[in-house]
């Protein structure tokens, strides 16, 4: 009887085990269905970037992301085609998002980074003049 007891025990414990591996791993398939999603819908987002610097940011997308994804494997020493175009769709993605987003933001205020540039110059052109005349008045 107590074997018996036992083994229904055991199989109890066998089943609990599964089930939670199993809920474990769709749940974390789920998780990565999530990301390729938000990945697939961050690629199509529109910026509303121009025509000319949309195609700078693909080619500079690619150069980078081919790159980045041929230094990363090569580093590991593993060439698999299915998992590096895998990790170029991740890469590229990521980073002709942020490259676009860096344009966008200097495009919404090219004004303020230009006054900002220009100010900081005029002030190290006149404290460049104003440390060469004091120094000059100094020595003579």
């Amino acid at each position: 009887m107590d074997n018996i007891k036992s083994a229904i025990g055991s199989i109890k414990l066998l089943i609990l085990i599964v089930t939670g591996i199993i809920s474990f791993l769709l749940e974390l398939t789920g998780e990565f269905m999530r990301l390729i999603f938000w990945l697939f819908q961050l690629s199509l987002t529109d910026l509303g970037l121009s025509p000319f610097v949309e195609i700078g940011i693909k080619v500079l997308t690619f150069a980078l992301s081919y790159a980045l994804v041929g230094i990363i494997f090569n580093a590991l020493g593993f060439f698999d085609s299915y998992v590096m175009k895998f990790v170029y769709f991740v890469v590229s993605t990521l980073i002709g998002f942020a490259l676009s987003a860096v344009i966008m933001f200097l495009q919404e205020n090219i004004i303020i980074i230009f006054w900002s540039i220009f100010g900081v110059f005029v002030v190290t052109v006149i404290s460049i003049v104003t440390y060469k005349i004091k120094n000059k008045a100094i020595k003579e």
